[in-house]
């Protein structure tokens, strides 16, 4: 069911229940209402025929009976009857009509002062009258067709009423509902005419204020987001095949060389050996791309343990010394916590291994004395690890983009990689919950910073 069909019907709904006992609570206390005036004309006819024929003393119960048939305010099948103190009848309005009314019930009257009853069709009053001699017993009755008639064309009238406002509010609620979803059929529209291809068009709305254009301003930072990954793929394929076709051009150079003519056997194994460290470096750049792609779809964070984040520092810092006799890792242990549980992580030793020895082999390749300065602080539940080094630094329009696969600044020209570590480490901090930050002054330092949330066993 579409939206507007169903807000159409939901707003009937509601109206329509709501209409519905606002009619029944009027149409009862219309009845009542109606009872009620009946009762107090059949009252007000009891007084007046006790009061005629106690008080007047010209006016016996003949004359009485003469006055009440010419009265024209008669109700429909009336009858009034009176009776003294010593509870005989001493008057009737009406010998055609006639309702039984025994000793018991002109005593209630008596002792409540006032009774209502039916006999029958008719509706009975029977009430008390005070005389100088005593109370005499009044009973006025009638059939309360009036009523019946009036509550019978006020259902008319309601029920007409309900069915021509449902009506109105059906269509009132389909016109209104359009409305309403209208800002969502043109945003449908809209995303209906983006493709791969026009990633850069962003939806529009007329308001942002309400949940349509919060809705929009969400789709296209989503947008935004699919478009910065579009671009990213694009440069990744891009310097994955540069990549990837430097070795294999230098390969295929030197076979169709050794080809052109026969040459002595030195320079065949010289071409073979060439081709094998070329070869080398194809698989170098293989690995490190299955061990990227590792990274974004493995698992790991279920086999995460508690790990002690100083212990890893002192084996990158051995391992990266092995790699080249020049380098050199320097730790500042002024900033160590006391209490070795403030160390402790949850996460994979061998990544974050990894991702510590990536930032202490550039720090000391790419600085002129190949130092590295690494330094651990414990701050807010956070475990910060500072790696520093001083030479050329990053050019700052280069700093948005050192953590994206294969991007190579341009003081990392000289430098044998594949620019992929950065990338790498990235993925692994992002991996265990961290961040990690990158400041650069040119021509004098670079710091990377990884944040951790601490783990406390």
């Amino acid at each position: 069911m579409q939206i507007r069909s169903r807000l159409t019907y939901q707003f009937t709904y509601l109206v329509s229940a709501i209409l519905f006992v606002s009619y029944l609570i009027i149409y009862i206390f219309s009845q009542q209402n109606y009872k009620e005036n009946f009762y107090s004309r059949l009252r007000q006819k009891a007084n007046t025929a006790a009061e005629l024929l106690v008080n007047v003393n010209q006016v016996d119960s003949k004359l009485l009976r003469i006055i009440d048939r010419a009265n024209r305010d008669i109700l429909f099948r009336e009858n009034i009857m009176a009776y003294d103190t010593c509870n005989e009848r001493i008057y009737r309005s009406n010998d055609t009509i006639s309702f039984h009314i025994d000793v018991n019930r002109v005593k209630e009257v008596r002792r409540k002062k006032e009774v209502r009853f039916a006999h029958e069709d008719i509706e009975i009053l029977g009430t008390v009258f005070a005389t100088p001699e005593g109370r005499i017993v009044v009973f006025a009755g009638a059939v309360d067709q009036y009523s019946a008639e009036n509550a019978k064309d006020l259902k008319n009238i309601l029920i007409a009423l309900f069915l021509l406002f449902v009506f109105i509010v059906v269509i009132s609620g389909w016109f209104f509902a359009g409305r309403a979803v209208n800002p969502i059929s043109e945003v449908i529209k809209q995303v209906d005419h983006l493709s791969p291809k026009r990633l850069e068009e962003r939806l529009e709305s007329s308001d942002s204020e309400d949940e349509i254009g919060k809705m929009v301003s969400t789709i296209n930072r989503l947008l935004e987001r699919i478009e910065n990954a579009f671009k990213l793929q694009k440069t990744f394929i891009a310097n994955v095949s540069h990549e990837l076709k430097n070795p294999l051009t230098k390969i295929s150079s030197q076979l169709e060389v050794s080809l052109l003519k026969e040459r002595a056997a030195e320079d065949y194994k010289e071409t073979i050996a060439s081709v094998l460290e070329d070869t080398q470096e194809l698989a170098a750049i293989t690995e490190s791309l299955l061990e990227l792609n590792k990274i974004s779809v493995s698992d790991y964070q279920a086999g995460f343990q508690l790990i002690r984040i100083d212990e890893i520092i002192w084996e990158a810092r051995s391992l990266t010394q092995k790699l080249n006799r020049h380098y050199k890792v320097s730790i500042d242990t002024s900033f160590m916590p006391d209490d070795e549980e403030e160390l402790m992580i949850r996460g994979d030793e061998k990544l974050i291994l990894t991702a510590i020895k990536n930032l202490m082999e550039n720090a000391c390749k790419f600085s002129p004395k190949h130092c590295a300065f690494v330094g651990l602080r414990v701050y807010h539940n956070t475990i910060n690890i500072r790696v520093k080094n001083e030479g050329k630094g990053i050019p700052k329009s280069d700093l948005p983009y050192i953590f994206q696969p294969f991007f190579r600044g341009e003081n990392t020209a000289s430098s044998k990689g594949y620019g992929i570590g950065l990338s790498l480490v990235e993925r692994i901090i992002h991996l265990h919950n961290g961040s990690i930050q990158v400041q650069s002054n040119p021509n004098e330092w670079t710091e990377f910073t990884m944040s951790l949330p601490q783990t406390k066993p």
